[in-house]
Parts: C-alpha cells; sequence; structure tokens
C-alpha cells in the first residue's frame, strides 16, 4: 500500500473506536498513529511528525479539552479535528476556543470523517501558508501561549522559568482579563509535569453546597444524592498541576480543608474517615485583594500565607502599553484565519484610537474588540469600525482625575510596596497610626 505524506494521531480512550478509526485512516491510505490517553498522546506529538491529530473529548483524567489546548500552545501548526459522541454546543464552541478546526459526532461514517478530514488538513496547510505569529518559544516575544514586548513581560517570563519546575505554591493576582490562567498553563505546560494532569477549577463557578465534594470526593451515601464513590478534582490532578481560579471565593469551611491540604498533602472525602494522599503542585489566582479580607477575616490568614509561597502580580494593560500593538497584531492574524481573511490590515488612525484606550477588561476586551473587528471589516480595519464606546477616547484628556481617598489610598499602597508591607514601617513615613493606615487601604 502506498501511503500519503500525511501522519495523522488519533486519541480516544475507547480502544475499539481507536482501532475503528485506525483501519479507515488506513483504507484512505493515511499513516497512523494512536493513543488512548493524553500523556500518550503529547509523548506522540513530541516525538513524530504529525500533520493532523484526532481527539476524543471525553476521556478520564485528562480530558481531550486540554490536549487540544496543550496541541495549541505547544505545536499550533497541528490542525485539530475533535471527536465526541456527546453533542453539544457548549462542547464545540471550547473545542473551536481551544483550536480545532472541525467537530464530528459519534456515529459517523467512514465517508464523513474522509471529508472532515480533507477540509482540516485544507484549513490546517492555508494556516501553515499565511501564518507568520504563532506562538513560538524561541520568539522573545512568545512563550508558551503569552505575548508580550514589554519589561513586565520579560520578568513575568523570568518569574514562569524559575518556578516551572519547583513544587512552590504561587498565587497569580490580577484584575480579571489580565490572562492569570494563561500564565498557570504556561508554569505547568513548560514544566516536567507537562505530561502529567492539568485541572483548573473555579470557586466561584461551584455552589457552596458542593464545592467540598468536587475538590476532595465523597463516599456512597454520605449525602443525599451521593449514589456512588466519587473522585475529587485534586486526586484528579495527583501527580499535576491544580489550578484553583478565585480561591477568594472559596468558603471559609473549604478554606480550612485546604490548609491541611497543603500542609498534610492529603484529603479527606466527604464521608470518609480515613485520609488518602496526594501529590499535586497548587496554582492560585484572584483578583481579589486577599490581604483585605484577611483584615476583614474573610479569608484565612494561614491559609493566604501558604498559597503565597511564589507571588505573581498581573500588571493591566494600561500600564503595559509596549504589548498592546503586539497583542492586536496576534488577535488580528488569529481571527482573520478563522474566518478565512487573509492579510486583514489596521490603518494608523485605528491603532491609535485602540493604543490610547484605557482597556478596563484588560487582554480580554481587547480579544473581544479585535474579534468585532475582524468580523465587520473587509481587508482593513478603519476608525469606522471602531466601537464609539472606543473613539470618544481619542478626544480625552490624558489626565485621570481621582478622588483625594483614592489618591491617599494609592500613596499608602505605595508606601507599603517600598517598605516590603511592613505596616507599622509605613505607618511611620506616613506619620499616621497603624489602626488608620489599616482603615484607609480598605
Amino acid at each position: 500500500m502506498t501511503f500519503k505524506k500525511e501522519n495523522i494521531l488519533v486519541v480516544d480512550d475507547n480502544n475499539d473506536m481507536l482501532d475503528l478509526i485506525q483501519r479507515q485512516l488506513k483504507s484512505f491510505h493515511y499513516r497512523t498513529y494512536k493513543a488512548s490517553s493524553v500523556n500518550e498522546a503529547i509523548e506522540v506529538l513530541k516525538s513524530s511528525d504529525i500533520h493532523l491529530l484526532i481527539s476524543d473529548l471525553n476521556m478520564p483524567n485528562i480530558s481531550g479539552l486540554e490536549l487540544l489546548k496543550y496541541a495549541e500552545e505547544h505545536f499550533p501548526a497541528i490542525p485539530k479535528l475533535v471527536i465526541s459522541g456527546i453533542p453539544s454546543v457548549y462542547n464545540v464552541v471550547n473545542a473551536m476556543k481551544s483550536g480545532a478546526l472541525d467537530y464530528l459526532t459519534k456515529p459517523f461514517t467512514s465517508e464523513e470523517l474522509h471529508k472532515t478530514i480533507l477540509d482540516s488538513l485544507k484549513k490546517g496547510a492555508s494556516i501553515s501558508k499565511t501564518s507568520t505569529n504563532f506562538p513560538d518559544l524561541d520568539n522573545e516575544k512568545s512563550y508558551a501561549g503569552l505575548h508580550g514586548n514589554s519589561s513586565h513581560f520579560r520578568d513575568l517570563i523570568e518569574i514562569i522559568k524559575r518556578v516551572k519546575d519547583t513544587k512552590a505554591n504561587v498565587l497569580i493576582e490580577g484584575e480579571s482579563g489580565t490572562g492569570k490562567e494563561m500564565i498557570a498553563r504556561a508554569i505547568h505546560f513548560t514544566s516536567k509535569l507537562a505530561d502529567q494532569p492539568f485541572i483548573v477549577v473555579n470557586c466561584g463557578g461551584i455552589h457552596e453546597n458542593l464545592i467540598e465534594s468536587e475538590l476532595f470526593g465523597h463516599i456512597k451515601g454520605s449525602f443525599t444524592g451521593a449514589s456512588e464513590n466519587r473522585v475529587g478534582l485534586f486526586q484528579s490532578a495527583s501527580g499535576g498541576t491544580i489550578f484553583l481560579d478565585e480561591i477568594g471565593d472559596a468558603p471559609l469551611s473549604v478554606q480550612i480543608k485546604l490548609l491541611r491540604v497543603i500542609q498534610e498533602k492529603e484529603i479527606l472525602r466527604v464521608g470518609a474517615t480515613k485520609p488518602e494522599k496526594i501529590d499535586v503542585r497548587i496554582l492560585c489566582a484572584t483578583n481579589s485583594n486577599l490581604e483585605d479580607m484577611v483584615l476583614k477575616g474573610t479569608f484565612r490568614e494561614d491559609l493566604y500565607y501558604r498559597i503565597n509561597v511564589i507571588s505573581i502580580r498581573t500588571v493591566p494593560l494600561r500600564d503595559r502599553k509596549e504589548d498592546l500593538l503586539t497583542l492586536i497584531y496576534l488577535f488580528i492574524e488569529k481571527y482573520s484565519h478563522e474566518y478565512n481573511k487573509s492579510n486583514v490590515q489596521i490603518n494608523e488612525k485605528a491603532i491609535e484610537v485602540l493604543m490610547r484606550y484605557n482597556w478596563p477588561g484588560n487582554i480580554r476586551e481587547l480579544e473581544n474588540v479585535i474579534h468585532r473587528l475582524v468580523i465587520m471589516s473587509d481587508d482593513t480595519i478603519t476608525l469606522d469600525h471602531i466601537p464609539e464606546n472606543l473613539k470618544y477616547h481619542i478626544h480625552s484628556s490624558d489626565t485621570v482625575f481621582k478622588s483625594l481617598k483614592e489618591y491617599e489610598k494609592e500613596q499608602i499602597l505605595k508606601v507599603l510596596a517600598a517598605v516590603n508591607n511592613n505596616k507599622t514601617k509605613a505607618a511611620q513615613i506616613l506619620q499616621i497610626d497603624r489602626k488608620t493606615l489599616t482603615q484607609k487601604v480598605l
């Protein structure tokens, strides 16, 4: 049999499905590789020249969605095709956001599979020909899906490189939309744990009555509805990394148990009497001021110090305008490819408006705006395409007026930063008592 030049990797935890697809691909004269887990797939991607990735979404331990994100960050030129037995708009949207070019629902015919493969390879070839700025670990403006050109960006990458192969707990703080989850992913997927699980937990997105069971698992019969034993997210992440997003939203009852997990390296399932050992790296993120929450009694001080071994503070986009142009071109390229628009340009007047705007929603807002601009434009993004609320800022004064209270708080925070958060010393410098200082930063 004469094989075509394309090598296709198929990933599915169902061996029967894996064998079926492999037989079909061989009948189309493709060279095939197969993997029954995400870990196996990553090893194949690292060691082989793969031209198309076909992955199931629903797999144990590490999902196919995480594989897509890993492949998009490390092998962006490889087109990705998703197959799933559970048709869902939510799954489709998430798969496409994670880099998939197409989505095929099981069961599918041999002809449907062949047509979708041809379409994906064609789209992938088109992207490869026009792409010049995809993430490149050797590019000084890009690192593991992060992009920038400022000293802040370079400092961030240096911190990531230093902490990525340690088990130190990391706290990532900053405003919404500044890329905290992307930083956590960069830490994990550039580390020696890259082929181990990476589990994301939104502490604010799980109902308070369920969060303990979700994190630590439960025993059958431990509460109404617990019809079977269940492994929690910490155990699912064992050997890898768990990312606790919006850690400030975790209830105090859960904070106590998180402290035990960190101290003892073990979890206790709901309804269980015997703890179970785990080996997991913990990354946390928040857009809240945890120090303020500690003072108010809504966040445990001992937990704060445990999760804050290494601190990374993201810088809002308005304070790192050097990165803005890099990100503008990156998102224009991304959405040009997504909508098969080649060489979309942006003129100087439009760039001037985008550069002067303060971007309160940070990178997330910028990406959404560029997404809209690429859709609404033809070959060139002009001033006419810019939303009115952004245009307004071109005529605005650069001076930002603040209340006396805001200026006062800003000065106090600067002094605190200069003295490594020593409140007693800061109070002496500001010539106020420590209690007043604490009240003024709340």
